[in-house]
């Protein structure tokens, strides 16, 4: 190798863009419905960074073909829920905050 030249000048760069898996595209689907990661997560009893990494692509689930199943229930519901991300009943106002 010639002084001055870098290891990258002489074997060129390959961006291989990777095919996206079918949880990947299913996410991508649901979310282009309105649907977020959080309202996801709650639906598959996930943390919501589990879900971050199945989209990027870092991860995969377990058990994929359940995941799927349960991606093409969700596609199918016309209501996208509000869920609350709280225990019920821990924010009731008591007589004492007025």
């Amino acid at each position: 190798m010639q002084q001055g030249m870098i290891y990258s000048d002489i074997i060129p760069i390959i961006m291989i863009e990777q095919e996206k898996s079918p949880v990947q595209v299913k996410l991508a689907i649901l979310q282009e419905k309105g649907w977020t990661l959080a309202a996801l997560a709650d639906e598959l009893e996930q943390r919501v960074n589990t879900l971050e990494k199945w989209k990027a692509g870092q991860r995969n689930p377990a058990n994929e073909k359940s995941v799927l199943a349960m991606f093409e229930r969700l596609e199918e519901r016309r209501r996208i829920p509000k869920r609350r991300r709280y225990k019920k009943g821990s924010r009731r106002k008591t007589q004492d905050d007025g």
